[in-house]
């Protein structure tokens, strides 16, 4: 199998970390950051998968797979031991009820940053009440995810999990790149993230100096400082309607 990946965004990370808890045959190939299409060859995104983004992984069979949840799940299938997904239906059941919580919040916090920050806008046209939106749903989803954790110290209990891995990938991106702090009202998830944050397999990826200058910051260059700081205090989110 071959994977193709990049260091530091959120969505390769996940498997970055997964591949670091969970070591496979897997031949990896590191390419420049998306955002220098300079420097790849001509058509290289789009010869590897139809959305012109990483990571993509190809299968044996020759099977190209280009969703991080999918080549997850499809490594999972065939190198089942060890399992990072549980070790019964309501342990997996419960993995992938995070991992569905922490990918939407991914996607919310996606759209507040490609509409409130100054990093992306050469590339997305600003755009404050979508930005709002997006920064309003993803602290409801970390609240939602905050009623879902277990014992600990991991999400599910005592194991790793690829819950684990793609929770790491987003908090980390929103915290250091961003500049984004954990709510108060989450403090389970607080210490799962410390804890996370202490596993060897763990280290803060290389992000571009340049971008992270221009990407730290992001409540205030949205103008959602407010609302971060209303999030952060312990506002409860309307359950019955993030689902």
């Amino acid at each position: 199998m071959k994977l193709w990946n990049f260091a530091w965004g959120p969505y390769p990370r996940r498997l970055t970390l997964y591949l670091r808890e969970k070591p496979l045959p897997i031949e990896c190939h590191e390419v420049e950051f998306p955002h220098r299409p300079e420097l790849w060859p001509p058509g290289f995104l789009r010869s590897l998968n139809p959305a012109h983004s990483l990571p993509v992984l190809e299968t044996d069979t020759g099977q190209r797979i280009g969703q991080s949840l999918a080549i997850l799940e499809y490594l999972e299938e065939c190198f089942p031991s060890p399992s990072l997904l549980g070790a019964s239906p309501e342990a997996r059941a419960r993995c992938r009820e995070l991992l569905a919580v922490f990918d939407e919040a991914a996607s919310y916090f996606g759209l507040w940053a490609r509409q409130g920050s100054r990093v992306n806008a050469g590339r997305h046209v600003s755009n404050p009440e979508a930005a709002a939106f997006g920064a309003e749903r993803y602290f409801a989803k970390l609240q939602v995810a905050e009623q879902l954790v277990e014992g600990g110290p991991y999400l599910c209990g005592a194991s790793v999990t690829t819950a684990d891995v793609v929770a790491m990938a987003l908090m980390e991106f929103t915290s250091e790149f961003y500049g984004v702090p954990m709510p108060d009202s989450c403090p389970r998830l607080a210490a799962w993230y410390e804890a996370m944050s202490e596993r060897p397999t763990v280290d803060l990826p290389p992000y571009p100096k340049e971008m992270l200058e221009l990407a730290n910051g992001l409540p205030e260059q949205s103008g959602f400082q407010e609302g971060a700081r209303r999030w952060s205090h312990g506002a409860l989110c309307a359950l019955s309607l993030m689902r």
